[in-house]
Formats: C-alpha cells, structure tokens, sequence
C-alpha cells in the first residue's frame, strides 16, 4: 500500500507512526503529543473509572516529586505541568515531561483496551478457612469491623468477637433464657447493633464496643423491656445493618404467617416499611437496597429497591446478597452437581450422586445500582454479567461412602443415583471494608466454617 505522508480529513487520529517520523525531524513536542491523545480520545469510549485512576495516579507521582525536593509547587491537577525550581530546571522539565508522556500512552492503551472489555471480581488464591465452629440451628453471619481487624457472630446465643485470624478475643452472654441474633457494626466502628430476646420479647439495642472488648459478661443484664419501642408481640428482627453513612438501620421483620419485611429506621427518625424482602444490603451511595424475595419453591430472587420511592426492580436469581463499598453485589445462586462416583466396565456411569449446590457470585452495581440497570434494559442476562467467586466444594462426603460401602454389600451393580439434599451450604458472606476480600461462612455436615477469600479487580474481554 503505498505510504500516504498527508493527513486524510476523514481521520480524526494521527498515526503513530507519522508522531515518530515527526518526532526524528525534530518537530516533536508535548503539545503535539497532547494533540495526539485529544484526537485518540475523541474516537475512544471514555473509561470514567480508568480516567479517575489515571488521576489519582498522576497525584501520586507529583507527590513523590514534592518529596524529593524535585517539585516546588502544587500538585498537578488532571495533567498541568507545574514550574520547575530554578535549581533543577535543568533536568526536571524532560523528566516530567517524560513521565506524562508515559502516564497519557498508558492512558490510550487502557482506553482502547477497556473499549472491547470490561473490569470484573476475581477470586486470588484458594479460601482459606479462619475457624470452625459446631453447626448450630441458626445459621452463621459473620459480621467484619469496618478496619477489618475483628469479627463478631453469634453462637448458643452469645456475641463472640474474633480477631481477623479466628481467635476468640471476648464474650457477651445473653440475660437468663435469652439470646441474642444479627449483630452489626456501625460504620465509625465504634458501636454494634444486635438482637436481644427474652420470655417472647426482642428489641434492637446498640452497645459500645469498648465495653464488650472489656467488659465481657458483667453486661449480660441487656434485657428487652416490654415498653420498648421495639416490643411488639410476635415482632422478631433480624439481618440488620447500617447504611454507610451510619444515620439509618435497615431491618427485617418477620411475623408468623406473613412475608419478611424490611424497614429503616434513622437514628433520630421513625421506623417505616420500605417493601417485602429479607437480606437487605445497602448501596455504597445510601440511596438503594438490594434484598431477597422468595420465587418458586426453595428459590429466591433479587430487587433492586430505591429507599425514598419504594420503586423496585428486578435483578435476577440469587440469595443473601452483600454489597461492596467500590460496587460490586456478591450474592448466592444454587445449581444441580451430578458427580460420578464409579464406572461399569464398559465405561457407563454407575454410581453417581445428584444435589444442589451453592456458589457465590459476583457483579458490578456501580454506586447506585445505576451500572447494572442500564445493562439489563438493554437484554443482557443477569446470571451471565455475573461472575464466579466461590465455587461449590468437589468432594466425597461420608454419606457418600456409606452409601456406596451399602451399595457394594447388596451386590446389584445396577446403575443407581443418590439425591441428596444440600450439605454444603454457604449461609452468609460480608466484603472486607476495602472490598478486597469476602468472608463467607460454609456449612459441611456437623461443622460450619468461616473462610476468606482474597479478591482483585481484572480486566476481562467482553464477550461478544
């Protein structure tokens, strides 16, 4: 093809190849390359989050500069160029220069890179289990401080504070025939909210969390009073948690023959209904919730619900949902597992077993839910936008060895299945504050452990 030096009206970019040319005749300058970027940008998508990334990035850097006696001025903003000191004028204009340059190239890949992809949650590593515990009737829901350095669950109804690494660090016993149920961290850490029943009465009460690290059980005489706000009869509470700026408690509450209910309350406010569901999890902008509601039998899906309007929206399948503080929505979905477990001799299954299984999955709601509302306007389906965190355990258990010890004794070596009921349940999952990790709590048989998963954002090929 042959080499066409002049610039065509229709093209908006200039090649590289003709900045370089430019470049070794000595016509190069940073304008020229800024012109350069501001042409590539207009036939680029626009990455808002790669662009705030790339400015905090560009911060940084002038910082270190400012540090090292390098820069005397003030901080670069969105890419002006600060003046030099006279003492290192010299050789700090190429260097600076140098390094925009580097940061505005690195700046066109990722915006040509994210206009065929997208940024994704993805699992580092194997879970890591913290602690285990007795499987107790009601299941286990961690709850993480918002420095992610202590946890707080419930077990035979007292409030039991961990470290991050699952050591027992103090107690709060319950008063005399009581309990306490969903526990929850306000966002300053510096008070939890719990459940606490007794004699067929429960209340919300809050407690200062220096007295439960130094206090242990002398405060066990937290007792409901029927004069309560909170005393209603047949009224139980669960699932709480505060929203991020720590001015209002979302709840649920559930009577006996009606549906869940989730509530708000502000601190200095009455309480009031905002709609049916259970499982609420707040949006990092305070302004929405994501909750659960029952489906068909045994399944459950997600809506999206806007606070002040009680308008909602559906997501799709899925369970117990968490959101975190940069925007993504953990949530559990279940699905049938069919594992072969032997083989006749002419290679035909034998033995399998047949159950539902749990997986926690995760996707990006933005600040409001706004991210993922456009996209499932536009057709796309919720479960395949989503992608897998945790996947479900591919073990033997031992009710499946007995069951196959039975099957060799009874000598029939007919091809036979073994539907089980679910065994490994995963009962509740929290984002670590920074969003980097999820603690999700995974029920095998007898035992129900805590386990960790490390998380980070990648860039994946959208698919077609």
């Amino acid at each position: 093809m042959p080499e066409n030096n002049s610039r065509d009206k229709d093209n908006k970019v200039l090649p590289i190849d003709q900045w370089l040319r430019a470049r070794q005749q000595g016509e190069d300058s940073l304008s020229q390359l800024l012109n350069h970027m501001r042409q590539v940008r207009e036939v680029v998508p626009v990455n808002r989050r790669l662009q705030e990334e790339l400015r905090k990035k560009l911060l940084e850097q002038q910082e270190k500069l400012r540090e090292s006696g390098q820069l005397t001025t003030a901080p670069v903003i969105m890419g002006t160029v600060p003046e030099p000191s006279p003492k290192c004028s010299r050789w700090l204009k190429p260097a600076g220069m140098l390094v925009l340059a580097v940061l505005l190239i690195a700046a066109v890949v990722g915006l040509w890179r994210h206009a065929g992809g997208e940024v994704i949650l993805q699992p580092v590593g194997l879970p890591q289990e913290i602690t285990r515990f007795w499987a107790e009737d009601q299941p286990l829901y961690p709850a993480v401080s918002p420095d992610g350095q202590q946890i707080l669950v419930v077990r035979g109804g007292r409030l039991v504070l961990l470290s991050a690494s699952g050591m027992q660090v103090a107690t709060l016993d319950p008063p005399e025939g009581g309990y306490f149920r969903s526990p929850t961290w306000s966002p300053d850490g510096h008070q939890v909210a719990f459940v606490v029943g007794s004699h067929g009465v429960e209340e919300i009460q809050q407690l200062p969390v220096v007295n439960l690290t130094s206090g242990g059980s002398k405060f066990s005489n937290l007792k409901p009073k029927d004069n309560s706000q909170w005393a209603k009869p047949a009224w139980h509470y669960a699932n709480l948690t505060f929203s991020p700026g720590g001015d209002t408690l979302a709840y649920v509450v559930k009577r006996a023959g009606e549906p869940a209910e989730v509530w708000v309350k502000p601190i200095t406010g009455q309480a009031r209904l905002v709609t049916q569901g259970d499982y609420p999890a707040w949006s990092p902008d305070g302004k929405h919730l994501v909750v659960q509601q029952p489906d068909k039998e045994n399944s459950y899906v997600l809506y999206l619900v806007d606070i002040k309007t009680g308008d909602t929206q559906l997501l799709g399948p899925g369970e117990r949902p968490t959101w975190s503080k940069n925007g993504y929505l953990a949530f559990v979905t279940q699905k049938t597992q069919e594992r072969i477990l032997t083989f006749m001799p002419d290679g035909e299954p034998q033995y399998s077993v047949r159950q539902q299984v749990p997986e926690i999955r995760a996707v990006y709601l933005g600040n409001d839910g706004s991210a993922i509302s456009k996209r499932l306007r536009q057709g796309q389906d919720w479960l395949a936008g989503s992608n897998l965190l945790v996947a479900a355990p591919n073990q033997v258990s031992g009710l499946e060895i007995n069951w196959l010890r039975q099957q060799e004794m009874d000598g029939s070596g007919e091809p036979k299945t073994l539907v089980l009921k679910e065994i490994n349940q995963c009962e509740g999952q929290v984002f670590g504050p920074d969003g980097k990790w999820l603690l999700f709590a995974r029920r095998n048989g007898d035992t129900v452990a805590l386990v960790k998963v490390m998380l980070e954002q990648q860039w994946k090929k959208r698919r077609d």
